[in-house]
């Protein structure tokens, strides 16, 4: 494998110090995170070779959030500037029985309001041989889902694997059009399909028979079905897993 590159936002993260509650905390710990960076930067720590490609306000924030993903061996040259604001998160986290909150401060970021033509993906995917996207960047905004289509069409031109995480989150979907009618004419392109026990359910309405997730009910062998029938409908794929949570 030459390179890996992998396409989405990454937001700033601001959380209360300890377990505090929002409404406890004075001040915020801050570090940047995203799906697709946290993907690059594992990559990273393993020894390959990968290259991140997002839109960042070309101010000191975006400045920082790109010497934070250099510091864990990320390439960052592929990055386009633009854009007015980066997207923000505020996470309280859970402590006993608690679970965690998560407000998100994401409308109008510069990836949120990228367009097509803005990323020279020929360019981009010259040195590499496989993309990584998720559905996080086609619910954000039209315009994401509008250039993951372009990075597809460019990266199976140029043949390379290319994998996704279908990673829905519904509260992102907001932009217009359903999570499953957009991610049927994006995932045509994959060779390799990722999701959890719910994501698959909740894009396509492929559920695994016998099984409820909120009482714990994931027998990994039922979920054989799930990618069985998104291999029936996507034939081009040639993988499909699926991660499993009990609790």
């Amino acid at each position: 494998m030459k390179k890996v590159v992998t396409f989405g936002e990454i937001m700033m993260r601001l959380s209360p110090p300890g377990f505090l509650r929002f409404g406890q905390a004075r001040s915020f710990d801050m570090i940047y995170a995203g799906g697709e960076a946290n993907v690059a930067a594992s990559l990273a720590k393993y020894g390959m070779d990968v290259d991140y490609v997002t839109r960042l306000p070309d101010n000191d924030f975006g400045d920082d959030c790109i010497a934070f993903l250099r510091e864990a061996g990320i390439g960052t040259s592929k990055i386009i500037r633009g854009g007015d604001r980066i997207g923000v998160y505020f996470v309280e986290f859970g402590a006993a029985q608690r679970g965690s909150k998560v407000i998100y401060d994401r409308d109008n970021s510069a990836i949120a309001q990228i367009q097509p033509g803005m990323v020279d993906w020929k360019s981009v995917f010259a040195d590499a041989d496989w993309f990584h996207w998720t559905g996080i960047t086609p619910a954000i905004s039209k315009g994401g889902a509008d250039v993951c289509l372009e990075a597809l069409k460019v990266a199976r031109e140029m043949g390379m694997t290319v994998s996704a995480d279908l990673n829905y989150r519904a509260k992102l979907w907001r932009w217009g059009r359903k999570a499953g009618d957009v991610m049927a004419e994006l995932v045509p392109y994959c060779d390799i399909l990722i999701g959890n026990e719910e994501d698959a359910d909740a894009v396509f309405g492929v559920k695994a028979p016998d099984t409820d997730v909120t009482k714990g009910k994931v027998a990994a062998e039922k979920y054989l079905f799930v990618c069985e029938e998104l291999h029936r409908r996507f034939p081009n794929l040639k993988m499909v897993s699926t991660t499993l949570r009990g609790s």
